[in-house]
């Protein structure tokens, strides 16, 4: 009987799991934005749980919520989109730390630590942002989150990249900047939404 009513409870939570990335992989910026916040801490926390200092978790968060925009539409069970993220977020920090041992020497003694020197409200604030900054890159144009993609996550050059986008060489420098200020925009309305929806809920 107990099973029974597990089974129950769970079926609307994967259904309404399933609608918001059906919604999302349409364009429903709303359905992003609450993907984002229902798994951000999930993710986070998988990346501290791998070993990663808060800015490294940070920044493999980023990338994990790029890599879904980029997968949406290849992800076979919405309804486990959270096991997806769980899994590319592992993915993500092995890669994180794999790369730095190639390049860097390791103190293996430290490999287990993690930087407690920011407070609690600290920690939150980081994952506030990294929600903030996964939904405004989703309101960017697919041409400009691919380009901030590779030139942030995948650290391609600019032959490269103007090889496979058809971009001359030097018109990527300043379409980098005005992706990077559409970001920079969609944060300070989304900041601005935040402030105006604050002070209506105000006594």
């Amino acid at each position: 009987m107990t099973s029974g009513n597990t089974a129950a409870q769970q079926r609307p939570v994967d259904d309404d799991v399933t609608e918001l990335v059906l919604a999302a992989r349409d364009g429903d910026q709303n359905a992003w934005a609450q993907l984002v916040d229902r798994y951000a801490r999930l993710v986070y926390a998988v990346a501290l749980r791998c070993r990663l200092s808060h800015a490294d978790a940070a920044d493999v968060t980023q990338t994990v919520w790029l890599r879904l925009a980029e997968n949406l539409t290849r992800i076979n069970d919405p309804s486990r989109v959270g096991a997806w993220l769980v899994t590319t977020t592992k993915r993500e920090c092995l890669a994180l730390i794999k790369a730095r041992a190639r390049y860097e020497p390791m103190d293996v003694s430290a490999v287990t630590l993690v930087d407690d020197s920011a407070g609690p409200e600290e920690h939150l604030t980081r994952a506030e942002s990294i929600t903030e900054v996964a939904a405004a890159y989703a309101l960017l144009t697919e041409r400009c989150r691919e380009l901030l993609r590779r030139l942030v996550i995948e650290s391609e050059s600019y032959q490269q990249i103007s090889a496979d986008l058809h971009m001359p060489i030097g018109s990527i420098g300043p379409t980098r900047i005005r992706c990077l200020s559409m970001l920079r925009r969609h944060l300070e309305e989304a900041t601005s939404h935040d402030r105006q929806a604050e002070r209506l809920r105000s006594p």
